[in-house]
């Protein structure tokens, strides 16, 4: 159930295409979408995660179908993309949740894991939306909601390969956006910080062992650093991403909107 208000039939006979939708801000904008009446085509790498969520669509009374793929292979997404395509004849709304991030030192970061960032972060995002827009522009008709990150925003000790590819995403939705503007689609992306995840919750279990203390200390810490005072919920986010898909933000387009209690 939702802690906010769901607006049924907002996005019914709509299809809502999702990436990263296996856990986390994704999962929870795959079950929003669904509750408001889109049939939800999920996408994930692994499997057994994007079955939970499309188990708690059914639950909810809610349709969806489930793709799994490595976001990071081209072909993959290419040969996805074309088959889904072949199946729905119109994707209204794309929504991009796939996501790695944690911290270590830049001088300790090797080619692989640098690559492996900007793949998922980025690339992939990129290759996986190329074919949607190509359908969106001949329909006419598009939202794209990234999710990406206040460090898109701001640059983060401790986060530059992170950091490197949210700007990167936050640049390619502006300029996407401008691109696509003259055929009816919008792009924006949703820039999240301190939102109550398990990729948050490893971050602050990781500062716990470097600084030896519990959890809840380093947590009160993380906190802190909040002005609005609590962490941020999947939830608030896919409130967000929502609205922005909705045609009640069709004057909205090339933004990237933060969601950050302040920060």
């Amino acid at each position: 159930m939702s802690i906010y208000r769901v607006f049924r039939d907002r996005f019914k006979d709509y299809k809502v295409l999702i990436s990263g939708a296996g856990n986390g801000i994704g999962r929870t904008c795959a079950i929003r979408f669904a509750q408001e009446g889109a049939h939800c085509l999920i996408c994930d790498i692994n499997e057994k995660e994007l079955e939970e969520t499309a188990e708690n669509i059914k639950k909810l009374g809610g349709h969806s179908e489930s793709h799994v793929f490595d976001i990071t292979h081209t072909r993959q997404v290419f040969e996805k993309m074309n088959s889904i395509l072949h199946t729905h004849a119109q994707i209204h709304v794309l929504v991009h949740s796939v996501g790695i991030g944690y911290e270590t030192q830049f001088i300790d970061i090797d080619e692989e894991e640098w690559i492996r960032c900007i793949n998922i972060n980025l690339n992939g995002i990129v290759f996986m939306t190329q074919p949607i827009a190509k359908n969106m522009i001949k329909n006419r008709y598009g939202k794209i909601v990234n999710v990406s990150s206040q460090a898109g925003k701001f640059g983060r000790s401790l986060h530059t390969h992170y950091s490197a590819s949210k700007f990167g995403l936050n640049g390619f939705t502006q300029s996407l956006a401008l691109e696509v503007a003259k055929y009816g689609i919008n792009v924006n992306a949703v820039c999240p910080s301190r939102i109550h995840t398990k990729m948050i919750t490893a971050l602050i279990e990781e500062r716990a062992r470097i600084s030896r203390k519990t959890y809840e200390e380093a947590k009160e810490e993380y906190i802190r650093g909040i002005p609005i005072g609590r962490m941020g919920l999947p939830e608030d986010v896919s409130a967000l991403v929502t609205f922005l898909a909705s045609d009640e933000a069709s004057y909205i387009t090339g933004q990237c909107i933060s969601i950050s209690g302040g920060r």
